[in-house]
């Protein structure tokens, strides 16, 4: 069984559509019940980590604590735990009961600029996250790291999003080389690249996706 953890967020629900668009079985696993997936696509649980994941093939992890756009620059120590609790502990356990139950790949969406070396709390927290789940040893593992994402979002975007994604509009076509990975990504172009990557089509290895480019982590 292929699962799909987070499929209520912005990628999440590309996810969906995605899947779908391929035929392939999946079962998402939520908090609430969403009108877009069937009884036989969804199981609602208030503890996703409880969740006995049977027999799992492919998976694919789109969860995050909800972050105000500041918050990805500096966090109280608040929420701090909170985002730590959601981004670290419970993706790292869900991993760990997937690969228990027989998950063979594994893809995830993580953040552009991941490294737990890094000074900025969230960006650090992502790249101890990536070194743990290399330690696992799927059969293949994707991070994505895609900049700001853009997308129609289930909640009214703040002020500062739309300040981001105004800057974006001008300063994307400045990021070229290496700096062109900052850039806005549409999510949908995430899911499609997922999806894509976790596919026969590519062999078992460890990969990376930033912005529109696929790499192997060497």
């Amino acid at each position: 069984m292929n699962f799909l953890l987070g499929s209520t967020g912005l990628v999440g629900s590309f996810l969906v559509q995605e899947l779908k668009n391929n035929e392939e079985t999946f079962l998402a696993i939520n908090r609430r019940k969403v009108d877009y997936l069937s009884d036989d696509e969804q199981v609602v649980i208030d503890e996703i980590d409880n969740f006995n994941f049977f027999d799992a093939g492919k998976s694919y992890i789109s969860l995050g604590y909800p972050l105000k756009w500041n918050e990805l620059i500096f966090m109280k120590k608040e929420t701090k735990k909170l985002f730590y609790e959601v981004d670290f502990e419970l993706i790292l356990n869900l991993a760990k009961k997937l690969k228990q139950n027989g998950c063979h790949t594994l893809a995830i969406v993580s953040a552009v600029g991941a490294n737990k070396s890094s000074n900025n709390y969230y960006l650090s927290i992502k790249g101890k996250l990536e070194e743990e789940l290399l330690r696992m040893g799927f059969s293949k593992l994707i991070f994505a790291r895609p900049g700001h994402l853009l997308g129609k979002r289930e909640k009214q975007k703040d002020f500062g999003t739309h300040l981001i994604e105004l800057f974006g509009k001008i300063s994307d076509p400045f990021l070229i080389g290496k700096l062109k990975k900052f850039r806005n990504i549409q999510a949908k172009m995430v899911a499609e690249l997922l999806i894509k990557v976790s596919s026969e089509e590519y062999k078992d290895d460890t990969y990376i996706i930033e912005f529109n480019k696929i790499k192997k982590l060497t």
